[in-house]
């Protein structure tokens, strides 16, 4: 596989099972990651009832939230490393010869315990300096706040050792690695006994990290390690090596961002407790009929799922169960299916609520609501593009429709029993229209609403299911907000830089037309997003790209549709493909075979990326419409 974001075993996805001498402590630390997610979606739901119903609010929610958030975050990490799920690319590396492939195992094995030994050090070292500081409404010490990158680097480091996964397994080069890392930490990042001020740390910062990402490195700790070289060689030794937890844990303090594990455990919830099989359902009564049927029910399953879940790679993987093999006991081929499956899985990153946007939101400061709605037109947009192609090569292939077209009356009972799917993206986008609730709290009321449709309306999800389906929404969303976090002060040092005003200034000398100035940009994102996942993207280059907008009067809300929309292609193109690889492993089929299929659906999508680019009221009309408050 190209690259492994989700490279998690599917065995140990949720409680591991006990086998070994370290079972318990694994099993406590699985556990004490449903207490910090539950305990903060408790909160957020408590906090909601108390302002609406009792006109009473919490003054100390948000603050929980976020301690316990960060805490989730680093103690997740840490579980993640157990698990091999951090993102890496390693597209090139498995064409190397195998002793040059061993050689980068062991420099990626040095670079993340070198990154663990940083966190330990310089977090203990933050840690004991803001002790003494307490938070406004808990009153808890700030080093508490900041504790959580110590103990998670503790934890990573500790993994990383049990696991030995880059090094074979073998215990006496990891501790080799171990103690060259420990020692070169101390002497030139701790104790700064070598500073090299005439270098351009925004350069080596790049280079660095770019050369760690091709080599396999998870990117998480290729970028952190690109940020302490960047410290040493930019702050010839003035930069204090607690500006990088400092930072860290500050790119993660966002009550925002905790939307993203409440959305995941939405969709975790929604699939467990039937909520998916009857959404396909409806879709069959509405589209199954024509020709290339499964494959419009397909499509229009993914528009809809997209607007509860935000989870690309969850849609996948559900559609992927779900209707591949239904499509091909129908006569489709099953590469076909699959790539039909892959292009509409992009759907959930566009339509509302998107994890993506709620990353590029919270880099860019755009309003989450505008965003949200702004990506409503355009990815219905792209399911109308996806559906004409959908029905070309049925047409040619012979992919007809199910036996008959539905009545009126079968159509309204499909739709009366599936009140209560539908009604959850009502919730989100109306509370957030009206004002009602923020983006987190939407988040928190979309995974109650989902728990209690699957287990007291539908009655399919089980008590006994929830602790897994929260730990797996736990270790997803660290796997998100570790590279989140570390971009934090890997961006403000190109800040610091002033390499984005360098960047905007050469690109204004080469055109100062904004149309070729989206083509450019379109161009440099494909090619980006080629080995390069969405999320990683959007964290790197919008503090780059940002910047550059207003010198070409370009909305910020537009360009975030244009940005993601371009992105979401990569996952569907070679190298990489992620969601190709996810649904092929799924459905047990060739990925050559499912990327030949895709091809027609990358072109079609292309098309609707430029629609998207140059005809702005796509994107921006709808929350002119419907945010006139500025929400």
């Amino acid at each position: 596989m190209g690259t492994s974001p989700t490279r998690v075993d599917p065995k140990h996805d949720c409680q591991p099972v006990v086998r070994n001498k370290w079972a318990i402590f694994d099993l406590a630390l699985d556990w004490l990651l449903l207490i910090l997610l539950f305990s903060s979606l408790v909160v957020t739901l408590l906090q909601v009832f108390l302002r609406y119903f009792l006109n009473n609010p919490l003054i100390w929610s948000e603050e929980y939230s976020r301690f316990a958030f960060l805490w989730l975050v680093f103690l997740g990490s840490g579980v993640v490393i157990r698990k091999q799920g951090h993102v890496c690319i390693d597209t090139f590396v498995k064409y190397l010869p195998a002793v040059i492939q061993r050689l980068v195992e062991l420099l990626v094995f040095f670079v993340m315990t070198l990154v663990c030994i940083a966190l330990v050090a310089a977090g203990c070292q933050l840690t004991i300096t803001t002790w003494p500081t307490f938070s406004m409404a808990l009153q808890w010490p700030v080093g508490l706040f900041y504790g959580s990158v110590a103990v998670g680097g503790g934890l990573m480091l500790l993994n990383l050792l049990r696991q030995r996964p880059y090094i074979s397994g073998r215990i006496f080069p990891a501790i080799g690695i171990f103690l060259a890392a420990g020692l070169i930490y101390y002497l030139f990042f701790f104790r700064s006994i070598l500073v090299l001020p005439q270098i351009n740390p925004s350069a080596v910062l790049l280079i660095a990290a770019f050369v760690l990402l091709v080599l396999g490195a998870p990117v998480a700790f290729a970028m952190a390690l690109g940020a302490l070289i960047g410290y040493w060689v930019g702050g010839a030794g003035q930069v204090p090596m607690t500006a990088l937890p400092h930072q860290l844990a500050n790119g993660v303090d966002s009550f925002l961002l905790l939307a993203i594990p409440f959305f995941l455990l939405a969709a975790e919830l929604m699939h467990a407790g039937g909520i998916m099989t009857r959404l396909f359902r409806l879709c069959t009564v509405l589209v199954g009929h024509i020709t290339g049927g499964l494959g419009h029910v397909n499509i229009l399953a993914s528009l809809l799922f997209g607007g509860m879940s935000g989870s690309g790679a969850a849609d996948a993987s559900a559609t992927s169960k779900i209707l591949v093999p239904i499509m091909e006991k129908q006569g489709y081929s099953r590469p076909f299916s699959c790539a039909v499956t892959s292009a509409s899985s992009i759907l959930s990153n566009l339509i509302p609520p998107s994890i993506a946007m709620m990353i590029y939101a919270s880099i860019t400061w755009v309003s989450v609501g505008r965003l949200f709605f702004a990506g409503v037109l355009p990815g219905i947009l792209m399911a109308l593009c996806m559906m004409l192609v959908v029905h070309i090569i049925a047409k040619k292939r012979g992919y007809n429709g199910l036996a008959q077209r539905p009545g009126l009356k079968e159509v309204l009972a499909e739709f009366k029993s599936n009140i209560w799917v539908l009604g959850m993206p009502l919730i989100i986008l109306g509370g957030l229209r009206f004002g009602v609730v923020t983006p987190t709290e939407a988040a928190a009321v979309a995974a109650l609403y989902a728990f209690v449709v699957g287990m007291f309306v539908y009655r399919e999800l089980k008590v006994s299911q929830l602790p897994k389906l929260i730990i797996k929404a736990a270790g997803e969303t660290a796997v998100i907000m570790l590279i989140l976090g570390i971009s934090a002060p890997f961006n403000w040092l190109l800040t610091a830089e002033q390499i984005p005003q360098m960047i905007a200034a050469a690109v204004v000398q080469f055109t100062n037309n904004p149309w070729i100035f989206l083509l450019i940009i379109n161009i440099f994102l494909f090619l980006v997003g080629l080995p390069i996942e969405t999320f990683p993207a959007i964290i790197i280059l919008m503090p780059i790209l940002g910047p550059i907008l207003p010198q070409f009067g370009i909305d910020p809300v537009h360009f975030g549709v244009i940005f993601i929309a371009n992105l979401l292609i990569g996952p569907l193109t070679p190298p990489v493909g992620l969601l190709v690889f996810i649904t092929a492993s799924v459905a047990k089929c060739s990925p050559i075979d499912v990327f030949r299929e895709l091809f027609p659906f990358i072109g079609i999508m292309i098309v609707g990326l430029l629609l998207i680019t140059y005809l702005p009221e796509l994107s921006l009309w709808l929350p002119a419409l419907l945010m006139k408050s500025g929400f």
